[in-house]
């Protein structure tokens, strides 16, 4: 799928319109470049998309295992320095799980498909019209 995102100077804003063609969404910029806090700005979708990523994940695989857990949570905080982009991700899951499953887990999260995206190379190839 294609992500679109688009903006008009007419709507008195800066929140950006993103769809996928069947799901729509929006963006803005950070608060301190006088954003609407009330909408994620491109470093939250990033992060969020780990996040969900993970947890959507560990939900399938544990389905399938049947392990019996009563939650999954995952959050992801970043910090920007020295051209370093890290992402920091703790994974809270609950449930009868012993110390075997949990690694199990562990291993299944850092398998998820946007964090193996995310630890590989990128390309971005660009054109404007």
């Amino acid at each position: 799928m294609t992500i679109q995102a688009t903006w008009q100077p007419s709507q008195g804003n800066s929140i950006c319109h993103l769809t996928n063609g069947t799901a729509e969404w929006r963006a803005d910029l950070d608060a301190s470049a006088g954003g609407d806090t009330q909408y994620p700005n491109p470093h939250d979708l990033l992060d969020s998309a780990l996040a969900a990523c993970t947890t959507l994940t560990l939900q399938l695989y544990a389905k399938r295992k049947g392990y019996v857990i009563t939650g999954v949570h995952v959050s992801v905080a970043h910090e920007e320095a020295n051209g370093t982009y890290t992402m920091n991700r703790e994974v809270k899951v609950s449930g009868e799980l012993t110390p075997q499953i949990l690694d199990d887990l562990l291993r299944v999260a850092n398998r998820c498909p946007v964090h193996k995206t995310l630890s590989g190379q990128f390309s971005i190839q660009t054109s404007i019209a």
